[in-house]
């Protein structure tokens, strides 16, 4: 079994990220108010009172995002991380029922993977330079993959599938996770996303199927019947592949604090 508390990934910034986050998540994993998919803690909604929370965390790790705020919130937080010298950075939130889930199955009914590639799901098992493959892949796509300990199940109910073509090339990822502590009345729902091809193998519906398959086995194994994933406005490909599973945006966004003097560039991924 490998070490998975020391397994990080990404750029440099990132991998500072995911350490601190860690550190973090240890301290606050038992708090309904905070969330984790494996990158960094979230608040898992927004209140008005969080602020500084919300500021405390971001300069801590260097982001603290929040899923699902709605958009008059939204600007009246953007506006007080502004002043107190941080960015805001969004995505639109797109979510589904059963109906995501209903749809993955129809679609791994009707299509499969192309032939010369074989599909595996992460665990305790899985190999550090399997992982490595599968971090070079997502940094590639600019997707954060997540830490070590989310990637091999020791954290949250979670679905991590990558896809191998025969001389043991990654090609394909996607991932779910169940985020939200089970007290929180968003308990139910799962982020679901990660989606990454390799340049060479796009076309041939790989992260559909992939994203498909995710959600399949994360309701088989977990029961969980609801999703979400944020993407970012005018992302056309990602919003043709999500209508595909019967997600659709909703009125709110996700929204992440960015702390300057760690992610200069005001983004944490694409």
């Amino acid at each position: 079994m490998n070490n998975s508390s020391q397994e990080y990934f990404g750029s440099e910034a990132q991998l500072g990220l995911q350490w601190r986050a860690e550190k973090i998540w240890h301290l606050t994993k038992q708090d309904p108010r905070f969330s984790c998919h494996g990158r960094a803690v979230a608040l898992a909604e927004y209140t008005n009172d969080n602020l500084s929370t919300q500021l405390a965390l971001a300069r801590l790790q260097g982001v603290c995002p929040i899923e699902g705020v709605d958009r008059a919130s939204a600007k009246i937080r953007k506006s007080e991380l502004e002043v107190e010298g941080l960015f805001a950075d969004e995505y639109v939130s797109w979510t589904s029922g059963q109906e995501a889930f209903d749809a993955a199955r129809s679609i791994l009914r009707d299509r499969s993977l192309p032939d010369d590639l074989s599909v595996e799901e992460t665990d305790t098992a899985t190999s550090l330079e399997d992982l490595q493959k599968l971090d070079a892949l997502t940094e590639k796509c600019d997707v954060l993959l997540p830490m070590g300990s989310f990637l091999r199940g020791q954290q949250k109910p979670s679905v991590f599938l990558y896809a191998k073509d025969p001389k043991g090339h990654v090609v394909g990822a996607s991932a779910a996770v169940a985020q939200f502590h089970p007290d929180h009345l968003k308990c139910s729902k799962v982020w679901w996303g990660m989606l990454a091809t390799d340049e060479s193998r796009r076309g041939e519906g790989i992260a559909l199927l992939l994203g498909a398959m995710a959600l399949r086995t994360i309701n088989q194994k977990f029961g969980y019947t609801a999703c979400f994933t944020g993407i970012r406005e005018g992302n056309k490909p990602s919003e043709a592949l999500c209508a595909k599973l019967a997600l659709s945006p909703s009125a709110n966004v996700d929204l992440i604090a960015i702390y300057p003097p760690t992610f200069s560039g005001g983004q944490l991924t694409k």
